[in-house]
């Protein structure tokens, strides 16, 4: 016998300016059972959620929870009625301790307001999910601000388990998390599946997503074109049912034509940051930098194109030395930098798409102070097309899914003659087939001549797309190789060598 469902939604339609996000989609979450849901970005994933979790309405289509049709007009609702959703990007109020952020909304309280929070009830309430390997750790009594990206995820997490949810719908909750980590949490969803609660996992780790589903959904262009059990679906089988046909290869393979010195750092130093970093970029080349999470890597990124000082060290950008204060310094040197956090750093999201796309070389389409709205407009039509960004470019940038935005981020510097473009964790969040369009841009900048630099947890990316690789540990370069050095071993040996070196 199936178990009946503990919420579903049947004939689900969902509309925003210039896209039909979701178009009949019917699906249902069984007690006992993670079901994940897998699609390109933009193919409905988020905006599914947001209806299940109480975010937005349909606009045609009937949500149950327990057999019975509900109408939720808030999240609040939604939780009332067993439903949590952890959003991919945290919505943790740092300035709050741990057991505060684990009871917002449902906090503990007494009094004729119920305005005086019953702290010890919180962090008991707060203990109990934190109980467990990989987050025994963290202290309710912790502020939140200083915690690890990793820690705050799990923390996230607790808010949801604390509620004893009947529901629990995850959106990428690897995403920010290295190895460890990630599997500490998956951990937490096999014990939140055990314990009899149904969890909606959304992922394009989809090794992952075979690992810890019973069952799997796939969504293209808003539509569901796939429900079955995980134990007969193939990574392969289900990237083909994402994008709609096969991909061959995730990664092009490597182009060659390296040319002359571009970029060249030396001695680059902050203190207690990072210290004596150099390297050497050249034209037509692509540059991975591996490392631990915290290696030091993307604050050497920051550094290069003006966003953090450096105490000492010298740029030099061809034959000339470059003096970056900030980053109109390294944008006019033709240096761009696409930074990991795109919501934070990348993007002005009360902005449209286009506007954001335009903004870093909106001088060029402008004559006496008047922007020539049909040139950027064509301008970034092309773009779009090429990126294949989904949704209305003149719609905010907010309304767009994270692996859109992400695209947005990378299209603002296509327009750009930059010549050196630093790619930072670009691909984090990004479906399998935007991955292969963005190393597909990569090597096209790389062969017309610009040197590219890429940051990435991802080894298996750094190992397929770059040409040589610079190893940091603790705010070192350990090691650099060449492409036909490349070693796992080697290079996992190098991402350990600040610790390893320090206990000896």
């Amino acid at each position: 016998m199936t178990p009946a469902a503990v919420l579903s939604i049947r004939g689900a339609v969902k509309r925003y300016p210039g896209v039909t996000a979701l178009d009949d989609v019917s699906l249902e979450l069984r007690p006992g059972e993670v079901h994940a849901v897998v699609g390109e970005n933009g193919a409905g994933k988020t905006t599914l959620i947001r209806l299940l979790s109480g975010a937005d309405r349909p606009d045609k289509g009937v949500i149950h929870v327990g057999g019975e049709p509900v109408e939720f007009a808030s999240p609040a609702q939604a939780r009332a009625r067993g439903i949590v959703a952890i959003a991919q990007e945290l919505a943790l109020q740092p300035w709050l301790n741990v057991s505060a952020n684990v009871v917002l909304g449902n906090e503990p309280a007494r009094g004729p307001g119920r305005q005086l929070l019953l702290k010890r009830a919180a962090e008991a309430r707060t203990r109990t999910p934190l109980a467990r390997p990989g987050a025994s750790s963290i202290r309710p009594r912790a502020l939140v601000q200083p915690l690890s990206t990793a820690r705050k995820q799990l923390v996230e997490i607790a808010r949801g388990v604390a509620q004893d949810a009947a529901v629990v719908i995850m959106d990428e909750p690897t995403a920010s998390l290295p190895g460890r980590d990630a599997d500490t949490l998956l951990g937490i969803v096999r014990e939140i599946r055990d314990g009899g609660g149904a969890v909606m996992y959304v992922s394009h780790r989809l090794e992952e997503v075979r690992a810890v589903a019973d069952r799997i959904s796939v969504l293209r262009n808003g539509r569901l074109v796939h429900t079955g059990d995980a134990a007969g679906l193939s990574t392969e089988r289900m990237i083909e049912l994402m994008i709609g046909g096969s991909v061959e290869e995730t990664f092009p393979p490597p182009a060659g034509g390296v040319g002359e010195p571009l970029l060249a750092a030396r001695g680059l130093s902050r203190q207690g940051v990072f210290q004596d970093v150099s390297f050497e970029l050249r034209a037509g080349e692509i540059l991975g930098f591996a490392g631990l999470v915290g290696a030091g890597r993307t604050e050497v990124m920051r550094a290069i194109a003006g966003a953090d000082r450096l105490d000492a060290g010298e740029l030099r950008l061809g034959d000339r030395t470059l003096r970056v204060r900030r980053p109109r310094d390294a944008i006019r040197a033709g240096i761009a930098y696409m930074p990991e956090d795109r919501k934070e750093q990348g993007l002005v999201l009360s902005l449209s798409s286009r506007e954001n796309i335009a903004l870093p070389t909106l001088r060029r389409f402008s004559r006496y102070g008047v922007v020539r709205r049909r040139t950027v407009r064509a301008r970034t039509d092309n773009v779009a097309r090429r990126l294949r960004i989904r949704g209305d470019l003149d719609s905010e940038s907010r309304l767009l899914s994270g692996g859109n935005q992400q695209k947005v981020v990378i299209g603002k510097w296509m327009l750009s003659d930059a010549r050196v473009l630093i790619f930072d964790e670009a691909t984090r969040g990004i479906d399998v087939g935007a991955k292969a369009e963005v190393y597909r841009i990569m090597y096209e900048l790389a062969a017309n001549g610009a040197g590219v630099i890429v940051v990435s947890s991802e080894l298996p990316e750094l190992l397929s797309v770059c040409h040589r690789l610079v190893v940091m540990s603790r705010g070192r370069v350990r090691d650099e190789l060449t492409r036909d050095e490349f070693d796992e071993e080697r290079i996992l040996r190098a991402a350990f060598a600040g610790f390893t070196d320090a206990a000896a």
